[in-house]
Protein backbone atom coordinates (compact mmCIF):
# COMPACT_ATOMS: atom_id res chain seq x y z
CA UNK A 1 0.00 0.00 0.00
CA UNK A 2 1.35 3.44 -0.94
CA UNK A 3 2.12 5.87 1.84
CA UNK A 4 -0.22 8.81 2.04
CA UNK A 5 1.15 12.28 1.66
CA UNK A 6 0.61 14.45 4.70
CA UNK A 7 -2.23 16.88 4.31
CA UNK A 8 -1.34 20.50 3.92
CA UNK A 9 -2.90 22.85 6.36
CA UNK A 10 -4.44 25.91 4.78
CA UNK A 11 -5.91 27.01 8.08
CA UNK A 12 -3.21 29.66 8.46
CA UNK A 13 -4.50 31.52 5.43
CA UNK A 14 -2.44 33.12 2.70
CA UNK A 15 1.24 33.67 3.40
CA UNK A 16 3.27 36.67 2.17
CA UNK A 17 5.05 36.05 -1.12
CA UNK A 18 8.29 37.48 0.30
CA UNK A 19 8.43 34.64 2.84
CA UNK A 20 8.13 32.02 0.10
CA UNK A 21 10.77 33.75 -2.01
CA UNK A 22 13.20 33.94 0.94
CA UNK A 23 12.68 30.24 1.68
CA UNK A 24 13.53 29.48 -1.96
CA UNK A 25 16.56 31.81 -1.98
CA UNK A 26 17.92 30.22 1.20
CA UNK A 27 17.74 26.77 -0.39
CA UNK A 28 19.85 27.96 -3.34
CA UNK A 29 22.20 30.64 -1.96
CA UNK A 30 24.53 29.71 0.91
CA UNK A 31 23.96 31.50 4.21
CA UNK A 32 27.39 33.18 4.22
CA UNK A 33 26.62 34.80 0.83
CA UNK A 34 23.27 36.15 2.04
CA UNK A 35 25.00 37.56 5.12
CA UNK A 36 27.69 39.11 2.89
CA UNK A 37 24.99 40.89 0.88
CA UNK A 38 23.60 42.37 4.10
CA UNK A 39 27.10 43.47 5.17
CA UNK A 40 27.88 45.08 1.80
CA UNK A 41 24.58 46.98 1.81
CA UNK A 42 25.36 48.23 5.33
CA UNK A 43 28.91 49.12 4.24
CA UNK A 44 27.49 51.52 1.64
CA UNK A 45 25.41 53.21 4.35
CA UNK A 46 28.27 53.66 6.85
CA UNK A 47 28.65 57.34 5.98
CA UNK A 48 32.43 57.08 5.86
CA UNK A 49 33.36 58.51 2.45
CA UNK A 50 37.10 58.04 3.06
CA UNK A 51 36.55 54.26 2.99
CA UNK A 52 35.01 54.24 -0.49
CA UNK A 53 37.40 52.51 -2.87
CA UNK A 54 39.95 51.86 -0.11
CA UNK A 55 38.32 49.02 1.85
CA UNK A 56 35.50 46.59 1.07
CA UNK A 57 33.92 43.51 2.69
CA UNK A 58 35.31 40.45 0.94
CA UNK A 59 33.69 37.53 2.77
CA UNK A 60 31.83 36.39 5.86
CA UNK A 61 33.43 33.42 7.62
CA UNK A 62 31.51 32.08 10.62
CA UNK A 63 30.68 35.30 12.50
CA UNK A 64 33.56 37.36 11.16
CA UNK A 65 33.70 39.80 8.24
CA UNK A 66 36.90 39.84 6.24
CA UNK A 67 37.56 43.31 4.86
CA UNK A 68 40.14 43.81 2.13
CA UNK A 69 42.11 47.07 2.50
CA UNK A 70 44.17 48.69 -0.27
CA UNK A 71 47.25 49.79 1.71
CA UNK A 72 48.85 49.57 5.12
CA UNK A 73 47.97 53.17 6.08
CA UNK A 74 44.24 52.48 5.85
CA UNK A 75 44.75 49.06 7.40
CA UNK A 76 46.40 50.71 10.41
CA UNK A 77 43.61 53.32 10.63
CA UNK A 78 40.91 50.66 10.50
CA UNK A 79 42.60 48.59 13.19
CA UNK A 80 42.16 51.49 15.63
CA UNK A 81 38.49 51.95 14.74
CA UNK A 82 37.63 48.24 14.56
CA UNK A 83 35.17 48.22 17.48
CA UNK A 84 33.38 51.34 16.28
CA UNK A 85 33.12 49.98 12.73
CA UNK A 86 31.87 46.61 13.95
CA UNK A 87 29.25 48.31 16.11
CA UNK A 88 27.97 50.32 13.17
CA UNK A 89 27.81 47.24 10.94
CA UNK A 90 25.97 45.29 13.63
CA UNK A 91 23.49 48.13 13.99
CA UNK A 92 22.94 48.54 10.22
CA UNK A 93 22.82 44.79 9.45
CA UNK A 94 21.62 42.82 12.47
CA UNK A 95 20.54 39.94 10.22
CA UNK A 96 24.21 39.36 9.28
CA UNK A 97 24.93 38.17 12.86
CA UNK A 98 28.45 39.61 13.05
CA UNK A 99 30.88 38.99 15.87
CA UNK A 100 34.16 40.35 14.57
CA UNK A 101 36.16 42.07 11.85
CA UNK A 102 39.40 40.98 10.23
CA UNK A 103 41.38 43.13 7.82
CA UNK A 104 43.59 41.93 4.97
CA UNK A 105 45.74 43.86 2.55
CA UNK A 106 44.77 43.34 -1.05
CA UNK A 107 43.17 44.74 -4.18
CA UNK A 108 39.92 46.55 -3.49
CA UNK A 109 37.30 46.29 -6.23
CA UNK A 110 36.47 49.59 -7.89
CA UNK A 111 33.36 51.09 -6.33
CA UNK A 112 30.19 51.23 -8.35
CA UNK A 113 29.19 54.72 -9.43
CA UNK A 114 26.88 56.51 -7.07
CA UNK A 115 23.43 57.23 -8.46
CA UNK A 116 23.12 60.82 -9.52
CA UNK A 117 20.75 62.97 -7.52
CA UNK A 118 17.78 64.21 -9.44
CA UNK A 119 17.99 67.94 -10.15
CA UNK A 120 15.77 70.06 -7.98
CA UNK A 121 12.69 71.44 -9.63
CA UNK A 122 13.19 75.06 -10.62
CA UNK A 123 11.05 77.36 -8.57
CA UNK A 124 9.01 79.94 -10.35
CA UNK A 125 9.90 83.53 -9.45
CA UNK A 126 7.58 85.04 -6.87
CA UNK A 127 4.74 87.01 -8.30
CA UNK A 128 4.60 90.56 -7.05
CA UNK A 129 2.25 93.32 -7.95
CA UNK A 130 3.56 96.68 -9.14
CA UNK A 131 2.20 98.35 -6.00
CA UNK A 132 3.21 97.03 -2.57
CA UNK A 133 0.53 95.67 -0.27
CA UNK A 134 -0.62 97.62 2.78
CA UNK A 135 1.40 95.36 5.09
CA UNK A 136 4.55 95.93 3.03
CA UNK A 137 3.98 99.71 3.01
CA UNK A 138 3.51 99.73 6.80
CA UNK A 139 6.66 97.62 7.30
CA UNK A 140 8.71 99.95 5.08
CA UNK A 141 7.40 103.03 6.91
CA UNK A 142 8.52 101.50 10.23
CA UNK A 143 12.16 101.54 9.04
CA UNK A 144 13.76 104.53 10.80
CA UNK A 145 16.87 104.91 8.62
CA UNK A 146 15.88 106.94 5.50
CA UNK A 147 18.69 105.48 3.34
CA UNK A 148 17.75 101.92 4.24
CA UNK A 149 14.05 102.69 3.66
CA UNK A 150 14.92 104.09 0.19
CA UNK A 151 17.03 100.99 -0.63
CA UNK A 152 14.17 98.68 0.40
CA UNK A 153 11.69 100.68 -1.68
CA UNK A 154 14.02 100.53 -4.70
CA UNK A 155 14.46 96.78 -4.31
CA UNK A 156 10.70 96.35 -4.00
CA UNK A 157 10.18 98.29 -7.26
CA UNK A 158 12.77 96.15 -9.08
CA UNK A 159 11.22 92.92 -7.79
CA UNK A 160 7.74 94.07 -8.79
CA UNK A 161 8.73 94.29 -12.48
Amino acid sequence: MAARRPRRSFARGPQPLADAVWRLVKTIVPDHMVRLVYVRAAWERLNMPWLRGRAYPLAVVRDEVIVVVEDSQYHHELMYSRDQLLGKLQQLAPEARLGGLRFRLGAVPTPSPRPLALPAAALAPPTMTAEPSDATSRAMSDVSDPELRQAIAGARILLGR
